[in-house]
């Protein structure tokens, strides 16, 4: 008992200090050593109390030193989170994860491009919302990007209401059940590409054309050369030969078949863009009219007598400013190739009307804004493949026989006098559906002037007067002599602009008939300039085998008179020197 009680007393304040740093120790104090008590035996619990609290403290740093760290890495982890949103928000593309079966699991972008919101797309399979011609196809690349893990790029168009749209889609698979799906609206480079290609097809036809026109032009010069011996001298003979003599209808027969052969050149200057030689105000309507009434065109009624012309003229058909004759040719092309179109019996339609374009169109052609007239031919034929409308205005491309059906060189001359006139042509075919033509002309507010009588030849007729005959080919000097002798002008010619020049030196002329090109030497209007320092008021009338060119212009505009185009016809040359001569 006296043990007992002695050691309850020497205990109980070691035990005390033990149980106040156990206290402290559980309330977080791991720094506290147990210094106080010096009892053996509880130094040693006290030790122990002190090891489980250092590590205790260790275990406790090192647990918010990782909740620290987790803290921090959830917090980068939201960030980025935020990031990427923001950033996928904020993308062009849309991005769309699948399953495996072509489910929406995601969508992510702009999705106003499918007139969808995201909830009634994710959880929807694919073919429930796109068309069944891109499912098809999605799903084959769906299914290669899943199997070989490979990135699958390919492309498709959709239509919304009267818009189509083109769509790129990059698809892989990011894991064995998950695919990322990115697509991007390519239209608007689709659609610049499609505009780059057409703007460098323009270029190519024009550059074709216009090569083809040179070569054109320059076969036309020298052709209309030679035609004049087939086309004038007839007339001088013609002219010579009593009413009843045997040689009139051969000699009329050769005058015809020379104005025939210039015809043709005339298309190849029109071909050449140097076809139109006059500009007057004109009425479309009046120019079908006329034709109706031609004898090509009952000619054409004779080839196709099953062919009925049905025409829809406005009433209200505003002017335009044009040449007559290519214009009659225009529409004499286009009305004779619907009739070969039309197989037996079929109808043409002829329309015309007025059209402002209020902004400019992009077809075969461009056409800016402002007032036109429109020509439309119609029939209801064999049409046109689409292999050939690309190419009905290249010359002497046809499906004819070459000889009987045209030379080729119908449409060519169609868009020559087109282009020529500030124009433009649109052609919608189909094989079997029939064939519509229209073209478009710039209309113009000017008022035609109304045609006075025909002058007799005798009203035409010289009085003496000195006229010098300048060109470069003996021929055409010839003729033009023959003509003007017979008019009552004394005539001299000389072959060159030089030779002019130091001619009207020695002995001036009352007229000039010059033709503008000539080889070697000056041509005419730089003969023109010179003569006309020497004799400021010199009249000259201007011929040439092209028609109105820049340099024509010029000469007028300097003060030459009437021009007047190769080969030469006699009442023509007659009125322009006469109304040279007079003014």
């Amino acid at each position: 008992a006296a043990t007992g009680i002695l050691l309850r007393v020497l205990m109980r304040k070691p035990m005390a200090l033990l149980y106040q740093g156990m206290d402290r120790v559980a309330r977080g104090d791991y720094d506290y050593r147990f210094e106080e008590i010096r009892h053996e035996e509880m130094i040693n619990i006290a030790r122990r109390f002190k090891a489980m609290a250092d590590k205790i403290r260790k275990r406790e740093q090192s647990l918010q030193k990782e909740v620290g760290e987790r803290k921090r890495a959830e917090q980068k982890s939201r960030e980025s989170e935020a990031r990427t949103r923001a950033i996928l928000d904020a993308l062009p593309d849309i991005m769309f994860q699948f399953d495996r079966d072509g489910r929406f699991i995601d969508v992510r972008g702009e999705t106003e491009d499918f007139f969808l919101r995201p909830e009634k797309i994710i959880g929807r399979r694919v073919e429930h919302i796109m068309p069944a011609e891109f499912t098809r196809v999605f799903k084959k690349h769906l299914a290669a990007a899943f199997n070989h893990r490979s990135l699958r790029i390919f492309e498709y168009q959709l239509s919304f209401k009267n818009d189509l749209r083109y769509y790129e889609c990059r698809l892989v698979a990011v894991s064995g059940d998950l695919a990322l799906g990115i697509v991007r609206n390519i239209t608007q480079q689709v659609t610049a590409a499609e505009e780059r290609q057409r703007l460098l097809d323009q270029l190519q036809r024009a550059q074709k054309m216009e090569a083809i026109g040179m070569l054109a032009g320059g076969v036309a010069h020298d052709l209309n050369n030679i035609l004049s011996g087939l086309v004038s001298y007839p007339e001088l003979i013609l002219m010579d030969l009593p009413p009843e003599s045997p040689l009139h209808k051969p000699i009329r027969t050769i005058q015809r078949s020379g104005e025939r052969a210039a015809n043709i050149v005339q298309d190849l200057l029109t071909l050449a863009r140097r076809g139109v030689s006059v500009a007057e105000i004109v009425n479309l309507n009046q120019i079908i009219q006329d034709y109706l009434k031609s004898p090509e065109y009952k000619s054409l009624c004779v080839h196709h007598p099953g062919i009925d012309v049905e025409l829809n003229l406005a009433g209200d058909l505003l002017n335009i400013s044009g040449s007559p004759i290519h214009l009659t040719k225009t529409v004499m092309n286009l009305v004779a190739n619907a009739a070969e179109a039309s197989v037996g019996r079929g109808k043409i339609r002829i329309e015309t009307k007025n059209r402002y374009i209020d902004t400019p169109l992009k077809g075969y052609e461009d056409i800016q804004e402002g007032d036109y007239v429109a020509l439309k031919v119609v029939d209801h034929g064999i049409g046109i493949s689409n292999e050939d409308i690309n190419r009905i205005f290249e010359p002497f491309y046809t499906k004819k026989v070459m000889g009987r059906s045209g030379t080729g060189l119908g449409m060519a001359v169609v868009w020559g006098t087109v282009k020529d006139h500030h124009g433009a042509i649109d052609v919608q075919s189909a094989p079997q559906k029939g064939t519509t033509v229209t073209i478009l002309l710039p209309a113009t507010a000017d008022q035609r002037i109304q045609e006075g009588e025909h002058e007799s030849i005798e009203a035409l007729k010289g009085n003496g007067e000195r006229i010098l005959v300048i060109d470069d080919v003996k021929e055409q000097r010839r003729i033009a002599a023959d003509m003007l002798t017979r008019l009552g002008y004394r005539v001299e010619s000389v072959a060159s602009g030089e030779a002019a020049i130091d001619y009207v030196r020695e002995q001036p002329v009352e007229l000039l008939l010059m033709d503008m090109i000539m080889d070697p030497g000056i041509d005419g209007l730089e003969t023109y300039r010179r003569i006309i320092r020497l004799y400021p008021d010199q009249r000259a009338v201007i011929t040439s085998g092209f028609s109105e060119s820049d340099r024509v212009h010029e000469a007028r505009r300097l003060g030459a008179g009437s021009y007047v185009k190769k080969p030469y016809r006699f009442e023509t040359i007659a009125k322009a020197v006469r109304t040279v001569l007079d003014t």
